[in-house]
């Protein structure tokens, strides 16, 4: 385990107990985009989905509540944040496994859909847990996360896109952070410089149709999400998706 990983799991073990407070307060987004993601697993006729980086269990009880015939299984590293999930939402302990989203305990196509709710950001390997998300579904992956391109200031977010375009924004933010690739904070633990576009490709790659939603509240400029949306629901299906009202 790493430094980063292990100061991570510190952090949710100690704010556990105010976890959902903060988070539904600040990450409303979350909540946009899983508006999109029920309808989505309506139409693709999903039967089960797993919410990987589950925490607390908001988006597998969003889910449930919406889809009450649906089967839900949630991972998550942090048996502090899963056990928030059986007393606050109701979860059944039976269907959480602790567990880490980059080495995922389930065989291949093993759900219709994956859900995950601004994990990405913690890791410092998110295509690796892409990776884990695309191999475990049949059906769907869906990304709801930070943009880092859609943050700043309009030049600076062009400034960090090309520096990406160029692979310069890692070791610029190496050098700029003391030798580190992540950042602390006392609202969101440890977070790196991620953005659902980084994972574009490679959903684009295992998948029939794309689609990217604007999911932060200031997006509405008209402009491109790239550019204009802090955060982002990124839709994989590796079908095309049926018209509408014909059964999958």
């Amino acid at each position: 385990m790493t430094n980063a990983e292990a100061l991570q799991l510190t952090y949710y073990r100690d704010t556990a107990e105010q976890y959902d407070e903060w988070h539904t307060l600040r990450f409303d987004e979350h909540h946009f985009a899983l508006e999109h993601i029920v309808f989505y697993l309506k139409w693709i006729g999903a039967t089960s989905v797993l919410d990987t980086g589950c925490g607390t269990g908001r988006s597998m009880r969003y889910i449930q509540d919406r889809l009450p015939g649906i089967v839900l299984r949630g991972n998550d590293p942090s048996e502090e944040l899963l056990n928030a999930a059986v007393d606050r939402r109701g979860i059944s302990r039976d269907v959480l496994d602790c567990a880490s989203t980059l080495e995922l305990p389930y065989t291949d196509a093993a759900f219709d859909a994956v859900v995950e709710t601004g994990i990405l950001h913690h890791v410092a390997d998110p295509a690796r847990a892409v990776a884990e998300m695309l191999r475990v579904s049949r059906k769907a992956v869906f990304l709801s996360d930070s943009n880092i391109y859609g943050q700043g200031s309009p030049l600076g977010r062009i400034a960090k896109l090309a520096l990406a375009r160029f692979h310069l924004l890692k070791p610029i933010n190496w050098i700029r952070r003391g030798g580190r690739d992540w950042y602390y904070s006392a609202g969101d633990g440890v977070a790196f410089s991620y953005s659902v576009f980084d994972s574009y490709q490679a959903v684009e790659s295992a998948c029939a149709e794309v689609v990217v939603i604007p999911t932060s509240r200031e997006q509405g400029s008209g402009g491109s999400p790239l550019l204009f949306s802090s955060h982002c629901l990124l839709c994989g299906f590796k079908d095309v998706l049926p018209l509408p009202g014909a059964h999958p």
